[in-house]
């Protein structure tokens, strides 16, 4: 199996395509499987790696049962070095997405563009709401059936839940998301938490500040219907970082990759091509 030794952990990954490499972040407490409807386009115009973040799949778990978005950016690039790569194409989703932000304010130059879907890199109260009562709820039920389905409820539009296809790709979710202990789990969260919130009339918060310094070309994407992490934190992200573009996918959930697979990766691939040719413009 692919796994690399980085920053005293092992990293699992895997390869698949050939071209400009392509890192693959995964959302919360998710293995590199998040991306498996997106895989064949992307796979056909870059090679991608997927991976499992530390603490997730088959990837090392950390003995100090502490997280961070850094943490996991640093690992990434690191994971870039390993490979024989001097930078590469970074997408992430969710959770994934505010690593990539964090891996190209501390790595530029390691990251040949930027892709953040469905991202935050600050939280508003809505959200901080949800991933606060996730913990809670893992204090009383455990990552049980319970846990799984209050995530898919978010996770998941209403009428893709309905659809065959929908309660397929929901059986898969709870199955992830019961592969994480407790524990680790909730460590997750913490990570997440720190990120803070903005209250009214503060200035952004660590990370929104630190985007000004990404040079990298930049794609903010989100869906027009995702009801958990709103498109506005989407152009937060958008409006801090020089030279993004920001697009908005119809009917993709939170999670476009699954709900939208076509929609997306048309965008992803679009983006990387006018990278590769010259053609990005803002």
């Amino acid at each position: 199996m692919p796994f690399a030794d980085v920053n005293g952990t092992q990293l699992y990954y895997r390869i698949e395509g050939d071209g400009e490499p392509l890192i693959l972040i995964p959302g919360l407490g998710l293995d590199h499987t998040y991306y498996q409807l997106g895989v064949p386009a992307l796979s056909a115009a870059t090679r991608t790696i997927a991976i499992d973040p530390r603490g997730v799949g088959r990837s090392d778990r950390d003995d100090s049962g502490e997280y961070s978005v850094e943490t996991w950016a640093d690992d990434i690039a690191e994971l870039i070095a390993a490979l024989g790569y001097d930078d590469a194409h970074i997408l992430g989703t969710s959770l994934g997405g505010s690593i990539a932000c964090a891996l190209a304010v501390r790595h530029p130059n390691r990251v040949r563009s930027l892709i953040a879907v469905g991202a935050f890199t600050e939280l508003n109260r809505s959200v901080e709401l949800n991933y606060a009562l996730r913990q809670r709820l893992i204090a009383k039920l455990g990552m049980g059936a319970e846990m799984a389905d209050f995530i898919a409820l978010w996770i998941m539009t209403p009428q893709f839940l309905e659809s065959e296809h929908g309660r397929q790709v929901e059986a898969n979710i709870r199955a992830g998301v019961q592969r994480n202990s407790p524990e680790t789990y909730v460590a997750f969260l913490d990570a997440i938490l720190r990120l803070g919130r903005r209250e009214p009339g503060d200035g952004p918060r660590a990370l929104t500040a630190a985007l000004e310094k990404v040079t990298a070309p930049t794609l903010v994407a989100c869906a027009d219907n995702d009801h958990f992490i709103p498109a506005e934190l989407s152009r937060v992200i958008h409006d801090a970082i020089p030279q993004s573009t920001f697009v908005e996918i119809p009917g993709g959930g939170h999670i476009p990759f699954i709900e939208a697979p076509e929609l997306i990766t048309a965008a992803v691939v679009d983006f990387i091509e006018s990278v590769r040719n010259g053609r990005f413009t803002q």
